[in-house]
This record gives structure tokens, C-alpha cells and sequence, in this order.
């Protein structure tokens, strides 16, 4: 539509260009690479086809089309030699003598020739052939009939991103070619059209991508219906399968697992399974999928995970888990406008956040993202790395995303922030709140330090919908801690003194005390088996064998700062139902009050 209708004679392709797409030529069907699936599908009659590789000759999609651009350089180059030194009779007939001939078509294949391995040799004779296209004879006729499309792969590599003053001579003058080209009224206002293609917009020169004719045309990653029409061509395509693909179920729940996945890796995953001739197992499609996102991502940035449990293996928190599985669940898994973008998840370091949290993941039986590190090293490559995560959540169905410590991930939009970190922080605020992705992709973002944490990011529509407090336990939740520290290293039932003198030693623990407290315990149970079994079988720890190893520990050091961290998650707590006590303004207003002591002596979290 943007080439027939002439809105722009400048285009972009980027995303997923390196995926494999479905060609039907009359009985005959396949999944062939992008660029020749264009040349296939639009060669048509009144279209010339031009493709042009780093480092490869230019090619046209057909011999015949490439004899008709001969011939019209020939008399097209021919004319503005002879200009000069033919007479006018010549000039005013077209005509050109065997010799002026012979020296035209020797030009002709010497620069196609020269442009091989020579990219600005191969620029400057395209934006020749857009010339050529547009001159005329001297009666007034067109050199060149057909309209021209000229696809440029590795648009990135010929005209990279970057002060213009640090890159090379020779991208200077490959990107001052291009943009005279495409800047030219009379290109613009022609029928010829230059398609770049580039995985990343981003990493093209931005004095060509962001002149304001290039528009830029994402290729998504394949989707549901996608992936199972692939599944089902290659399952019925006897070059590829003599049987049926042994699955573990049906073609549309192998689809439906492999969401995330290129069609080019679901073909390496089937063309394995054929080979192996194993039925192949949801587990085995979760690796690849993993395997996939890791690769495309790189494993320093996203780790894919499916959680081993659930909320049932959760101590404690009654309350928040309660809450989880009454009004969260049903807004995590539908799909309709009830269907929740994200939610902030804050509480003193220690509270078990994300153990609570991939438990609930486990328990929707959904896998997890887990985005770990996005802002890369190197220049441009941030942005790279969002596309690619863009492209793939637009392709995923039902996941959480995991962003730990996301206060240190995202930055704020201010004007002290670095120019990449503002544009990295505004995209993922607009992807949280993005209406293709409701439903299917649900934003957790983990912080001990919410006050750190942009507050675009927190407004509601994003993850400020929901923020929900993970606090230190009490009364119950605490008593139910201490019985699970304990459970492995006593014998049977513990007495309730025994239990409010445990209780009182472990006062200010966490839940990542009672973590700590647990492992040495049953160190110490280890150790005791060994001593009297000379074996490694536990010996149960009698109750001041039990004391003993709590008076023993001391607490960290950040107390004031746990203690800041919990000011500040109940401060920005959004449920009434999720606090402490019951919840009045001026309960709220003390907690503002200390937080602001706590500041006074220099204390933040």
C-alpha cells in the first residue's frame, strides 16, 4: 500500500528479518528468506527488481530485466558522453555509432562489476539507475518503463549510526549518497522506490532514518496462527516428514507453547524431533523457547524461567496470598478490560518478594521472564535489545515478566538522566501500558527502594494499578516461619513456652532470617548425626541445641534502612486490604513522619 499509493518512495524494513516466509507459486509451497520472498511475490509485470547485498553483486530478479537497464544505460550514458563529440544529427536521433555503442555497454558491465565489494561504487549506480528511470529520450519517451524497486540489505553495515565526524570516509560518503537520493523531489515524486533492509532501525544512520519520508515498516515475529500453519505445512510435506510428527499433543497446543519462537527456529525444533523420532515433550519446547529468547537477548539480559512452585509451598503471608488468589489470579488471566498491565512489588530487602511472586507464576502455571540487565555497553545497542524484546513480547502469550531490582533497570525521565537512559525508560513505560500486549503480559517490577522507581512508571495504567507491600511477618505469619525453621531439626509437637521463647530470640527476623536461621539449624542437626551415627542422617536438635544456635547469630547491620523500606512500602501501597492494622490518614501521615526522621539522620534506603 505505502509503494502503489506513493506515500513514501523511502522504506525501512526491520524486525524480524531473518525468519522464514510462506510462498505459494502455483502447486507448489515453502517457506523461503524475506528478501527473495519479496522479489518472488511482487514480480510482476511493470516492476523491476533490484537487490542489492554487502559484498555480493547486484541482481536482478530477472535476466530480462537486466537487459532492459543495459540497454537504456547504454543509450542513457552513451548520449551524455557523446554529447561533446557526436554531431547534431546524432544527438537529435538517439542514435549512437558502433564504436560509442561498444564503449556504452563496456561501462555498463565494468560498473556492475567495480560495485562488487565496493558498497559506495554500488550506491552511486542505483541512485544512477533512479536517474536513469526518470530521463527520456529526445522525443520525450522513458528510457525505462517499468518502475524500479531496489531492496538494500545490510542497511545498518552500509550506512551505520553514529557521529557523522567518528565514522569513515567511505560511510561518510555512502550515507551523503544515500541522502542526496532519497532527498531528491524528483526521486520522491517518481515511481522508483528504495527498500532498506536493516534488523534494527536504530543502528541506520539517523540523518537517513529520521529524514521524514523513510517510514519504517516492522516485520513481527510469527504468531499463533503463524507458527500452526507452519506446523501443520511441515507435518504434511513428505520432503520433510514421512510420518506425522510424534507430539505430546495436538498441533495447536505445540503452537500455542512455542509462542516467542521464530519460524526458523520451530523448524530446527521439528526437523530435530523428525530425526529423533522421540515424541516431543512440552518440557523440551520450553528448553528451545529458552534457549531462543536467551540468544536473541543475550543471556546477561533475560533469563527464561518456569517456575518448580506455587503458592501452596509459600509460609506466612496469609494475607498477601490470600489477596493473590481471590483478586489478582483472575486479573492476571483474563483477557478482557479487567486484565492488569502490571504491578509494582515493594517491601524491606529479605521479605521473600520473589520467591512469592514466581510461586504465584507457578501457580497460573504461566512461564517467567526475567529481565535482568537491558542497558548495554555499547552505543545503539540498548536500543537493538529493546526492539528485539518488543518484537518478542508482541509475539508471547501469557508470561510474566520479572524485572528485579528495578529501580537500578529504569531510570527516571528527568533532565539529569542520560539521553539513552530517558529513551529506554519512555519506551518501556509505553510498552507496560501498550493495548496489544494487555492480557497477555503482565509486569512485575521488584524493588526494595519504590520511592526510587520513576513515577511515570507508577502511574496508574502502568504498574501503579497495583502496588503491593511484601512485609516482615507478625503474629501469625511469624509463628508460622518459626514452625517451618524448626520442622526439620524436632522430633514432634514443640511446647508454646518453647515456642514464645523461639519467638521472642528471633523478634526482628525476616524472611530471609528465617531462611538463614533454617540452614544453620539443619547444619547443626547434620553435624550432631554425624558426631553420634558416623553417618550422614540427621540427629534432632533438643530445644537449647535450638537456642544455642539463635543466640549464636547476629543480625546485619540495616535495620534503620529495613526499616525506611517498609516506611516507604506502605506509604505507596495502593490496597487498604494489604496493610497492617486497620488504615486511617492519620495512621498514613505518622509514617510520612518517621520517614522523614529517618532522613534527618541521613538514613535511605
Amino acid at each position: 500500500m505505502l509503494i502503489n499509493s506513493g506515500t513514501s518512495r523511502s522504506l525501512v524494513l526491520s524486525g524480524n528479518i531473518h525468519d522464514l516466509f510462506f510462498i505459494r507459486e502455483a502447486e507448489d509451497t515453502d517457506y523461503i528468506p524475506l528478501v527473495p520472498f519479496l522479489t518472488r511475490s511482487w514480480d510482476i509485470p511493470g516492476f523491476i527488481l533490484i537487490v542489492y547485498e554487502l559484498n555480493g553483486p547486484i541482481r536482478f530478479a530477472q535476466d530480462a530485466d537486466r537487459e532492459k537497464v543495459k540497454q537504456a544505460f547504454n543509450v542513457w550514458r552513451g548520449t551524455t558522453e557523446l554529447e561533446f563529440d557526436t554531431n547534431a544529427s546524432t544527438r537529435r536521433s538517439g542514435g549512437l555509432s558502433d564504436a560509442a555503442a561498444e564503449t556504452a555497454n563496456v561501462s555498463f558491465t565494468q560498473y556492475m562489476n567495480d560495485a562488487i565489494g565496493s558498497p559506495t561504487l554500488a550506491l552511486e549506480l542505483l541512485r544512477q539507475f533512479c536517474l536513469l528511470s526518470r530521463s527520456t529520450h529526445a522525443q520525450g519517451e522513458k528510457l525505462l518503463s517499468e518502475k524500479l524497486i531496489i531492496f538494500i540489505e545490510a542497511a545498518d553495515m552500509l550506512l551505520p549510526e553514529g557521529e557523522i565526524r567518528s565514522l569513515s570516509l567511505q560511510d561518510r560518503h555512502r550515507i551523503s549518497i544515500v541522502q542526496d537520493w532519497i532527498s531528491d523531489s524528483n526521486f520522491m515524486n517518481d515511481n522508483d522506490t528504495v527498500i532498506f533492509v536493516t534488523e534494527s532501525a536504530s543502528l541506520v544512520n539517523s540523518r537517513i532514518i529520521r529524514l521524514p519520508q523513510v517510514v519504517t515498516v516492522e516485520i513481527p515475529s510469527p504468531g499463533m496462527p503463524e507458527r500452526q500453519h507452519f506446523i501443520s505445512w511441515f507435518n504434511n510435506t513428505p520432503k520433510l516428514v514421512e510420518k506425522p510428527l510424534n507430539l505430546w499433543g495436538t498441533q495447536a497446543q505445540l503452537a500455542m507453547l512455542t509462542a516467542g519462537l521464530s519460524i526458523q527456529a520451530l523448524r530446527q525444533l521439528l526437523l530435530s524431533t523428525r530425526y529423533s523420532g522421540d515424541k516431543l515433550q512440552p518440557e523440551d519446547v520450553i528448553n528451545k523457547v529458552s534457549e531462543f529468547i536467551q540468544g536473541q537477548l543475550g543471556e546477561d539480559v533475560v533469563e527464561f524461567k518456569k517456575p518448580a512452585h506455587s503458592l501452596k509451598d509459600i509460609v506466612g503471608n496469609q494475607k498477601l496470598v490470600d489477596f493473590l488468589k481471590t483478586q489478582l489470579m483472575p486479573r492476571i488471566t483474563s483477557t478482557g478490560s479487567d486484565a492488569i498491565p502490571g504491578m509494582s512489588v515493594c517491601g524491606p530487602i529479605g521479605s521473600g518478594k520473589t520467591f512469592i511472586f514466581e510461586g504465584l507464576a507457578g501457580e497460573l502455571d504461566i512461564p517467567v521472564l526475567v529481565l535482568k540487565n537491558i542497558r548495554s555497553m555499547w552505543f545503539g545497542q540498548t536500543d537493538v535489545i529493546f526492539e528485539r524484546l518488543k518484537r518478542l513480547l508482541m509475539a508471547l502469550v501469557k508470561v510474566l515478566i520479572f524485572v528485579d531490582e528495578a529501580d537500578t533497570q529504569f531510570g527516571n525521565v528527568g533532565q539529569d538522566a542520560h539521553s539513552t537512559e530517558r529513551r529506554l525508560t519512555g519506551k518501556i513505560q509505553a510498552m507496560m501500558s501498550d493495548p496489544q500486549l494487555r492480557g497477555n503480559i503482565t509486569w512485575l517490577l521488584m524493588t526494595a527502594r519504590i520511592y526510587n522507581l520513576s513515577p511515570d512508571l507508577r502511574r496508574e495504567g502502568r504498574v501503579g494499578d497495583m502496588v503491593v507491600p511484601v512485609l516482615d511477618p507478625s503474629g501469625e505469619d511469624r509463628e508460622a516461619f518459626l514452625r517451618w525453621t524448626i520442622a526439620k531439626v524436632v522430633g514432634g509437637p514443640i511446647s508454646e513456652a518453647a515456642v514464645e521463647q523461639l519467638l521472642e530470640l528471633t523478634e526482628d527476623y525476616s524472611a530471609a532470617s528465617f531462611a538463614s536461621l533454617r540452614s544453620d539449624l539443619e547444619a547443626a542437626s547434620l553435624h550432631k548425626g554425624r558426631l553420634s551415627k558416623t553417618s550422614d542422617e540427621t540427629g534432632e536438635l533438643t530445644l537449647d541445641e535450638i537456642i544455642a544456635v539463635v543466640e549464636d547469630r547476629i543480625l546485619p547491620d540495616i535495620g534503620p534502612i529495613r526499616r525506611y523500606q517498609t516506611l516507604q512500602a506502605l506509604v505507596n501501597c495502593t490496597r487498604k486490604s494489604l496493610l497492617p492494622g486497620e488504615y486511617s490518614p492519620d495512621i498514613r501521615a505518622s509514617w510520612v513522619k518517621q520517614i522523614a526522621q529517618l532522613e534527618v539522620m541521613g538514613i535511605r534506603g
